[in-house]
């Protein structure tokens, strides 16, 4: 096993981080509670919540009910917060520690859907800073810029996200803090410049009966609950540098209001702005609402907005391809993220017709697996008090199977809640070219957003929980050797680790 270097050059504020998905040692734990608040700041203030503000409006709500709806959903960042605390506990990543509820093997296919939601999410992220420069150069000047405007934001946008990617969590967190302060700003003057025209009364012509309402504000939620969702995969990716003694609680609250305040904010804009003209562009949509200069601003922080989310989104993509076993180090799986999501941003950019209805596509259908995915290891997580093997978390090579290594690679208790929940998710769920036959029953309500983690953490609780705190127990020897173990030992999966002894458990 590989010795680690000094715990000052593994992972610097401008340098090649030198951990992947393998166990931060305590003493490169560096990060603080302000460090993750502005990570959450920076990584929301984009478009996408503006936009899923304009969906849940568009779906015939009025302001206050589409209002609701932004509320509820983002009220699921609960969810986040508390995924936040595996990581400062384990000083794993997402991808890494969920092979403890879903085995060495079984967890290959959660980690293959995660990485294709990052590579899914990146081209999304990309298509706003792409909208940005497109609306923005007729403004500068450049008129008919349409197919020049869209490559050079491609590769704007790409080559800021993946260069901040590449070198890491240090730089990430560094460049985070900037974002969060200056695009905060700027969308915070944006509303005040153009809250004053809301039209309050905007909405459907003719009035619904008071079960089609709430089924419609469920179906907004659902869709506005898809972005903390998606974060089930990859919370924990940047809190793993917290000290490992840090409070709980601080985490959560700290995670929560970080996350949820400016995700509802830009929710908020998007119904209010809805209510004023077509905002299917989320940035073409305003320049009619604000002065040139205003336009500018807001262009230039989408374009931001889009970077930022993009790194966090890169980074956490990179350690998802490992945890498959792809045998590349991170900064490598990241390059190859970038080469992949170019396609789909091509695809979207200067193929597909209806930019949001790609999205809304997508994100409802996300929810049938992650939901129950994030019920499955936040249950597994809370059973054992969010204490993982580090070495046996590895440990996947012939004669070094450890605790969490199950039937064959596989926790078929794990994978069976999974299901289930997944089972419950398509039987409610009202996606634009699927509605499960419970959610035909409730007026087209959508509850797969609230059943899916709640039963498939349920169901996991009734059949896996005395396994699950029969093996909660660490070995002193694994931390001490995890402690040693750095990326290239974690690339080779484990080859080292010893075959756990029934007694340490």
């Amino acid at each position: 096993m590989s010795v680690a270097t000094t715990s000052a050059d593994r992972n610097p504020a401008f340098g090649l981080e030198q951990h992947g998905f393998d166990y931060i040692p305590e003493a490169e734990r560096k990060m603080t509670l302000r460090d993750l608040a502005y990570v959450w700041v920076g990584t929301n203030a984009y478009l996408f919540f503006f936009s899923v503000g304009v969906i849940a409006f568009s779906l015939g709500l009025n302001v206050w009910q589409a209002l609701v709806a932004v509320v509820v959903g983002n009220a699921l960042f609960a969810y986040v917060a508390l995924a936040s605390i595996a990581g400062v506990r384990s000083g794993l990543p997402t991808m890494t520690l969920t092979r403890a509820p879903f085995g060495i093997h079984g967890n290959r296919a959660n980690g293959v859907l995660a990485w294709v939601t990052s590579v899914s999410f990146e081209a999304l992220n990309t298509v706003f800073g792409v909208f940005a420069v497109a609306a923005l150069l007729p403004v500068l000047g450049w008129h008919n810029s349409d197919t020049g405007g869209k490559i050079i934001a491609l590769i704007v946008v790409f080559l800021l996200s993946a260069a901040i990617a590449v070198l890491g969590h240090g730089t990430l967190v560094y460049v985070q803090r900037i974002f969060a302060v200056l695009l905060t700003l700027v969308l915070a003057v944006v509303f005040v410049y153009t809250i004053g025209g809301v039209d309050w009364g905007a909405g459907p012509k003719e009035s619904l009966s008071t079960g089609a309402t709430i089924a419609l504000m469920l179906v907004g939620a659902a869709i506005v609950a898809s972005g903390p969702l998606s974060y089930l995969f990859n919370a924990s990716d940047w809190s793993r540098y917290l000290p490992s003694r840090t409070p709980s609680r601080s985490i959560f609250w700290t995670v929560l209001w970080s996350a949820s305040l400016i995700a509802v904010f830009l929710g908020v804009m998007g119904v209010m702005l809805s209510s004023r003209g077509d905002m299917s562009d989320p940035v073409a949509g305003l320049r009619a609402l604000v002065p040139d200069w205003l336009f500018v601003i807001y262009a230039l922080a989408a374009i931001g907005g889009a970077v930022a989310n993009n790194v966090i989104t890169f980074y956490a993509s990179g350690l998802s391809l490992q945890s498959v076993g792809v045998p590349l180090r991170r900064y490598q799986a990241t390059m190859l993220d970038t080469c992949v999501a170019t396609v789909l941003v091509v695809y979207i950019v200067f193929i597909s017709d209806n930019f949001l209805t790609v999205v809304n596509d997508f994100l409802a259908m996300l929810v049938v697996w992650i939901g129950p995915f994030g019920g499955v290891w936040l249950m597994d997580g809370l059973l054992r008090r969010w204490t993982y093997d580090p070495v046996d978390v590895h440990a996947v090579a012939a004669g070094s199977r450890g605790r969490y290594w199950g039937w064959n690679g596989i926790n078929l208790k794990g994978i069976a809640a999974l299901l289930t929940g997944s089972a419950v998710c398509l039987l409610t769920v009202n996606a634009p070219f699927f509605t499960g036959p419970l959610s035909k029953q409730l007026d087209g309500a959508d509850l797969s957003w609230i059943l899916g983690p709640l039963v498939a953490a349920a169901v996991y609780f009734v059949i896996a929980r005395d396994d699950v705190r029969a093996s909660a127990t660490v070995p002193p020897s694994h931390i001490a050797e995890a402690e040693q173990m750095d990326e290239e030992a974690a690339i080779h999966e484990g080859l080292t680790a010893p075959v756990l002894d029934p007694a340490e458990a």
